[in-house]
């Protein structure tokens, strides 16, 4: 920090923020069990409707299903992350934009 910080208002902003890290690293973990939890129970409604209705094995559907309702939502999300960030130039955030190099560049390499 600059100078004229309090060492004590330093400590204190740093606590609040691992703090809010700390209590955002549990709500993403929540959505995450609550996305799976979601993706299991129709799985399951859709394997049973397979299975009344075509035949198919119940525990193959299920599993099947439930496999395409998490992975394919998180699929299209992940690629969207990607070509949101690919679309602003990749644009370094944090020390890496401070010192001017690209994430991948060695320390010494000027050419990024």
């Amino acid at each position: 920090m600059g100078k004229g910080h309090d060492p004590r208002e330093v400590e204190l902003v740093r606590q609040v923020a691992s703090r809010a890290v700390r209590r955002l690293n549990v709500l993403e973990f929540m959505l995450l069990f609550l996305a799976a939890a979601l993706a299991l129970a129709a799985g399951a409604l859709a394997a049973w409707l397979l299975s009344s209705t075509f035949g198919f094995s119940f525990r193959w559907g299920w599993a099947g299903a439930s496999l395409l309702l998490f992975v394919v939502p998180a699929g299209v999300a992940y690629l969207r992350e990607i070509r949101q960030s690919a679309g602003k130039g990749g644009a370094p955030t944090g020390p890496q934009a401070a010192s001017g190099r690209k994430p991948n560049s060695k320390p010494g390499d000027l050419h990024g």
